[in-house]
């Protein structure tokens, strides 16, 4: 998924944002039981990751040509 988003393939943004929220669903379900401040940061910065995958990607979509009829 790295290399898709380094390339700028449309496929790789929403298969990153999905990953992502995986981890922070599985993060939070661990926080429940460890209450680890680690986890809490690690949290934050893939929401702020997802924040800017999701504003990359709108900029990628907008600078396709868009296809002919």
């Amino acid at each position: 998924m790295v290399v898709g988003l380094l390339r700028g393939k449309l496929w790789s943004y929403p298969a990153s944002l999905a990953a992502l929220a995986a981890f922070i669903i599985y993060q939070v379900y661990r926080y429940c039981y460890t209450h680890s401040a680690g986890l809490l940061v690690l949290t934050i910065f893939d929401a702020i990751v997802m924040v800017l995958i999701w504003h990359e990607w709108a900029i990628v979509r907008g600078h396709r040509p868009a296809l002919r009829s």
